[in-house]
């Protein structure tokens, strides 16, 4: 089997779980952004210098694919916006939308943390990099990364009960 391709089979599903978190449960999004993450792989492969693991590597393409993703889909959102005038429908209840409105809860959660612990709870959580590496992503110790997450998550935690009713 091509290397390249025992990567990918190693690693799409850490790097697909880490961008649906990012895109807030959009599964489509997700799995779109994920072949775009390793397509970039795939052309910067011969690049990797090894200073992380490649699991790291590929989460920091993740998340600059993800980040184009957004200001792509701003433009797009703001030229539909001016036009079309008619709001949209409202989708019908089923567990996929309270999930998507979960997703939703939690991303607009970690918005209102400040850089850089946002950045070290999504490296945390969302893709589930040890404080070693996130320590060489984001340029702070390991212990810093530990203190940043753990106080991430107990902000996570009281937006999610006071804002949204969720308890985790």
């Amino acid at each position: 089997m091509d290397p390249f391709a025992e990567l990918y089979e190693k690693y799409q599903p850490d790097v697909y779980r880490f961008l649906l978190c990012l895109c807030g449960g959009d599964a489509l999004a997700a799995e779109e952004l994920t072949q775009e993450c390793f397509y970039q792989a795939f052309l910067s492969f011969g690049r990797f210098r090894g200073e992380c693991t490649v699991r790291t590597w590929l989460c920091q393409i993740a998340k600059n694919v993800y980040g184009k993703y957004i200001r792509k889909e701003s433009r797009q959102r703001s030229i539909a916006a001016e036009q079309t005038e008619r709001p949209e429908t409202a989708p019908s209840v089923t567990e996929e939308v309270e999930q998507k409105a979960q997703f939703r809860a939690v991303r607009a959660a970690m918005e209102t943390l400040g850089e850089p612990m946002r950045t070290v709870a999504e490296y945390k959580l969302c893709c589930g990099l040890s404080y070693a590496e996130i320590a060489k992503l984001t340029g702070v110790r390991p212990e810093t990364a530990a203190v940043m997450c753990s106080r991430a998550r107990q902000k996570l935690k009281k937006i999610l009960r006071e804002e949204y009713g969720y308890e985790i």
